[in-house]
């Protein structure tokens, strides 16, 4: 092969499809050229490189010391570097399944190689998890490049009256208040409203009466998209900024971020909550697509996008949960609209259907019946009409998830005193549940008692851990990627059934077994980790696999939108560069380490 063949392959082959130009084109002149005939032996190989082989042509196998095949490596792929199989990491020789043409890079010119650019150490060294780790965030805008104001202050004891004084004089709507350089409450405008005038306390109070104690904060190293993001979640304007140190740095406002940030999808929040019917609700949420797209442009990942996204639709939910009471009148008893699936993980991305369901505090009657038929219809309608569509499997309240809390309870037990498979597949989806309107105490009652019910149930569990492995990572035989077909033609991995999905059914297993609170698949993970159900280096794996395999699948939705065609989640790897294949068998290989773990523990 001529040099300029060389260098095109090394360009397409991860690690070095990394490198400069330069550095890949001195490679090509000076890497040796090694043969080997068909069933011809080269290794073995351990936890060292002896050297890299480049494959210019032919096809290797990697064979264990009993000579079983581990994988099959192919041209623009490397061997003589550790290897992780199922977990561990073998000594392992590569044998020739055709004459094969090989292009060697001797151990000294590795060693130099690797000093000057540790990526490729990184790569070639670490384990699937240190390799996924070794990615990095993409880059975002932080706090510490805004303009920051050195904020107004007061102490424990400065008086109501002098704090509003102090607010009025430097027109300020929030006050941090001080102990030194420590930060210990704010109180804000509407505090003074609501906590001083309203209740008719004396003003000549120290202001430590009525603020906020311990407020939540903002890191000065932060990305301003996780403080947005935060002031929604906790529902505030404003964020004090603290330093490495923890003292108070400056404060920072929803609309000082959004103006830096527009467009941006937590200004669609804010508009869709301030929508007045119906129709506007509808037009604002076909503009989530674009905006979510554009966020992922802008370096955005998807455990942003997936709150973000979600964030979106519980707006769109409790805007048309507005209307339909002023349709309606008041609801005749109390109840709660819970979100299931990924929007109660906070995880959804650019296409999404509904999974809802409406908690009653009793069984309704009559004309009550009759309401909350109207109530649940309406509501489910209007997401439909966002874009968000019916629940395939009709996990809705419009369906048959509608009913009193006892009843939803009845429902969970029943799983779980007498699981079978279509049951167990049937529950899977509402241990993933989150109030998002009504009274949260009804939910969250449910989740918490149905939590207990599982994590005393082995056998429930052992039927969930064994519907969780239908969802293999989308490897087949000697470590290649397993394609589908799916609509339109389309062809390649699917990345949320063989990818995310298999992690997230991991993690509910997980949590169930600690009677874990948290529904997010990340802080699920953690929390077990926590909980020493698994060890924090398995968690982190696939927290990491979970990141990894998920930005994979955001960016190619958002190519496909960006191409005017309907988003899906068929990956066609060859599509990718040869460091994310690479990086993508390495995700699927975590999987694969986890779910066999699992399946010794509950040995199905």
């Amino acid at each position: 092969m001529t040099t300029d063949t060389t260098l095109a392959l090394l360009a397409a082959t991860a690690p070095f499809s990394e490198l400069p130009e330069a550095v890949l084109t001195a490679l090509a002149t000076n890497l040796e050229t090694r043969q080997l005939a068909a069933d011809e032996a080269l290794g073995p190989f351990a936890e060292q490189a002896a050297g890299l082989y480049l494959i210019e042509s032919g096809e290797l196998a990697l064979v264990d010391s009993a000579d079983n095949t581990l994988e099959k490596r192919q041209v623009g792929e490397l061997v003589g570097h550790a290897v992780t199989v199922d977990g561990n990491r073998p000594t392992y020789r590569a044998r020739a399944l055709t004459a094969t043409r090989l292009r060697y890079l001797p151990a000294d010119a590795l060693a130099k190689l690797v000093d000057q650019y540790p990526l490729i150490g990184q790569f070639l060294e670490g384990s699937p998890g240190d390799r996924l780790r070794s990615i990095g965030s993409a880059a975002s805008a932080r706090l510490s490049q805004l303009p920051l104001r050195r904020p107004i202050t007061v102490t424990p004891v400065t008086t109501i009256r002098q704090a509003a004084e102090a607010m009025a004089r430097h027109r300020v709507s929030s006050l941090p208040i001080v102990s030194g350089h420590e930060l210990i409450g704010m109180v804000t405008d509407r505090d003074l409203r609501s906590r001083v005038l309203a209740a008719g306390i004396d003003t000549a109070q120290p202001i430590s009466t009525v603020m906020t104690p311990s407020p939540v904060t903002a890191r000065l190293d932060g990305r301003i998209d996780d403080a947005l993001v935060e002031m929604m979640r906790i529902g505030v304007h404003h964020l004090p900024v603290v330093d490495d140190q923890q003292s108070l740095y400056a404060m920072v406002s929803a609309g000082d971020l959004m103006r830096v940030q527009a467009p941006h999808p937590l200004r669609l929040v804010r508009d869709i909550q301030r929508a007045e019917d119906h129709d506007e609700v509808v037009c604002l949420a076909r503009q989530s697509p674009a905006l979510l797209a554009g966020l992922v442009h802008h370096g955005s990942e998807v455990t942003e996008v997936g709150r973000m996204a979600s964030m979106i639709t519980d707006a769109c939910t409790r805007q048309l949960i507005d209307r339909a009471r002023e349709r309606l009148g008041e609801a005749p008893m109390t109840w709660c609209w819970t979100a299931f699936g990924s929007q109660a993980r906070m995880e959804q991305g650019l296409i999404s259907d509904q999974d809802n369901g409406l908690i009653l505090e009793r069984r309704p009657e009559g004309d009550e019946a009759d309401y909350f038929k109207a109530f649940a219809d309406q509501v489910c309608d209007g997401l439909n009409d966002c874009g968000y569509v019916y629940c395939p499997g009709d996990v809705m309240a419009k369906g048959q998830w509608r009913m009193a809390w006892q009843d939803w309870r009845r429902t969970f037990h029943g799983w779980m005193v007498e699981p079978a498979p279509k049951a167990v597949m049937q529950s899977s989806i509402f241990f993933d549940m989150r109030p998002v309107a009504g009274d949260f105490e009804l939910s969250q009652s449910l989740h918490g008692e149905v939590l207990e019910q599982a994590s005393e149930s082995g056998l429930f569990r052992r039927f969930l851990a064994a519907e969780s492995m239908g969802n293999r990572p989308a490897l087949g035989l000697f470590g290649q990627f397993a394609r589908e077909d799916g609509d339109g033609g389309a062809r390649g991995i699917n990345l949320k059934k063989r990818g995310v999905i298999s992690i997230v059914d991991l993690a509910r297993v997980r949590a169930l077994e600690g009677a874990v609170g948290a529904v997010h698949t990340e802080e699920r993970l953690r929390a077990a980790a926590e909980a020493e159900i698994m060890s924090s280096a398995d968690a982190d794996d696939l927290v990491h696999a979970l990141r990894f395999i998920g930005n994979v699948r955001l960016r190619h939705q958002v190519s496909l939108f960006d191409a005017g065609k309907k988003p899906n989640h068929l990956v066609e790897p060859d599509e990718l560069s040869g460091l994310h294949r690479r990086y993508l068998r390495s995700a699927f290989g975590i999987v694969k380490t986890a779910q066999r773990a699992l399946e010794q523990r509950y040995t199905v």
